[in-house]
């Protein structure tokens, strides 16, 4: 199955599955980061997949490389997501033990 597909226009459209990339939030905050150099729109283009539809600002942007180091982002950003979800029990315990001196106030 194609993942990555070039679109009219210049626009190139990259699938993302929800299967491995459950939340938004760690596609929204992958893009985020490309949005100097490109436009980007997100979409639900299936049940499976999201649709990241990629066009560069400026001529002089190899589009092909911006979307595979936005794949290196999504990585990053669901590495990320995975760890703050599964150390959150630990985090809460810290501050509560942080704060607990000043609950008596």
């Amino acid at each position: 199955m194609e993942m990555m597909k070039e679109l009219e226009s210049g626009k190139l459209l990259l699938k993302v599955n929800k299967n491995l990339y459950k939340s938004k939030e760690v596609i929204f905050s992958a893009a985020y980061k490309f949005t100097d150099n490109c436009y980007i729109q997100i979409d639900s283009i299936d049940p499976d997949y999201y649709g990241v539809f990629f066009q560069v600002k400026k001529s002089d942007i190899d589009l092909i490389s911006e979307v595979n180091e936005f794949c290196n982002e999504l990585i990053d950003q669901q590495i990320r997501y995975d760890l703050n979800n599964s150390n959150s029990s630990i985090k809460e315990l810290i501050i509560k033990k942080a704060f607990s001196p000043f609950q008596n106030d």
